[in-house]
């Protein structure tokens, strides 16, 4: 009886030992599953935080609505991409040292035949001389040697009234040809090139010369004194 008693005693024993196990497994599960608090406060359409945060609620907008917001369009993008940009190259042109802007007949004729101001890649040509170009000797005057017509030197008067200047771009021709007055003349000395105005007239076809250049003229093409030019040989056109 008594080893009956305590065989019965020692096994009540491990099956309260047994079910205390149980209850703090349980325990420990029922701790582990339960969600964290927070997760029940998180609204996942919340953008920003603290009082100033927005969310898709307040915008009117779902999280998808969002989404299609911010697709980017690349259709433009391949079309500019596809697109191709043909440049070409600058024509040639005529560089003009300069021309007499004070008379609107020569400065017409002037920007017909070429530029004082070139694209930086454009090739510089000179003109052709089979058209209409003539070589021929020019000498050169100044005001100190220029006569009024009367013998008197000295003096500005020009035979067409516009007066000798000392930077204009201004020239003189033999007086058979007076009706050429105030006509624009292109002017080719080396690779400058000017288009001046026939102001005046001279007797200075006799001696074979076909343009008598005023300062302008001579210190465009590089002279700093009229007795350092004497007599060249120029290339020129009447326009």
């Amino acid at each position: 009886m008594f080893r009956q008693a305590s065989h019965v005693s020692a096994r009540a024993a491990v099956c309260a030992g047994a079910a205390c196990v149980l209850a703090v497994t349980a325990a420990v599960s029922a701790f582990m599953l339960r969600p964290a608090a927070a997760s029940h406060d998180v609204d996942v359409d919340t953008v920003g935080i603290g009082a100033e945060r927005n969310t898709a609620a307040d915008a009117g907008e779902s999280s998808a609505d969002r989404m299609q917001a911010v697709t980017v369009d690349t259709s433009s993008v391949t079309a500019s991409a596809a697109r191709s940009i043909t440049v070409s190259d600058p024509d040639p042109v005529i560089v003009l040292a300069g021309y007499d802007a004070s008379n609107p007949s020569t400065a017409a004729a002037a920007l017909a035949l070429g530029t004082t101001d070139p694209l930086p890649t454009a090739p510089h040509v000179l003109p052709d001389e089979r058209d209409g170009w003539s070589c021929g000797q020019a000498s050169a005057y100044s005001h100190a040697d220029n006569d009024d017509g009367s013998g008197n030197f000295g003096t500005d008067v020009t035979a067409s009234g516009v007066p000798l200047s000392a930077d204009g771009l201004t020239v003189a021709v033999p007086e058979s040809q007076a009706h050429l007055l105030g006509s624009p003349v292109a002017i080719r000395y080396g690779e400058t090139i000017i288009v001046a105005t026939v102001t005046d007239t001279g007797g200075f076809g006799g001696y074979g010369r076909a343009l008598d250049l005023a300062p302008g003229c001579w210190k465009a093409f590089g002279v700093t004194d009229v007795h350092d030019w004497g007599v060249r040989t120029i290339y020129y056109k009447f326009l």
